[in-house]
């Protein structure tokens, strides 16, 4: 097959690549213009790990109305940006059975797209995982540390064309 000209073997081709003697950064953002670049800081913050401010009712996936100023600032961003896409992990300690710890962290990414889907983002955007307590960020053996391993993370996907 005829090899299409990539100069900087970034996987874009040359004749959209905006910058073919740049490699593309595969970063989640403006991934299919061919050209390095760095995430806008707000974008960056918003979605680049733990957010602070998304709590749930106990042993539940709903999601506390303390929560909706968060969520919302994040729809308002994956609204101004439409080509993001996005994960949305859940986390939990390690209190019960790893399997409904599995479950339950499920359900809670489940309840923030669908918050999210509520405001129009398209669920093709949005991928929900419940990690449960498989990847802890403090010790679980402090109440401090339950409480930052109960979380919900937010991490940009690569852009595909398809």
């Amino acid at each position: 097959p005829d090899e299409v000209p990539d100069q900087d073997k970034d996987g874009v081709a040359d004749s959209v690549d905006k910058c073919p003697d740049k490699p593309e950064t595969k970063n989640g953002y403006q991934d299919d213009d061919g050209c390095p670049d760095t995430v806008p800081a707000k974008i960056a913050k918003m979605f680049s790990g733990t957010i602070k401010g998304i709590e749930f009712e106990t042993g539940s996936a709903t999601i506390l109305p303390k929560s909706f100023k968060t969520l919302d600032a994040a729809v308002a961003i994956l609204k101004e940006f439409p080509a993001l896409k996005v994960e949305i992990s859940g986390h939990t300690d390690n209190t019960g059975s790893p399997e409904g710890n599995k479950k339950l962290s499920q359900e809670r990414a489940d309840s923030v797209k669908a918050y999210m889907i509520e405001k129009t983002i398209a669920a093709d955007r949005l991928l929900a995982i419940g990690y449960g307590q498989d990847k802890p960020i403090a010790d679980n053996k402090s109440k401090a540390g339950k409480q930052k391993n109960r979380r919900i993370e937010f991490h940009l996907q690569p852009q595909t064309d398809d």
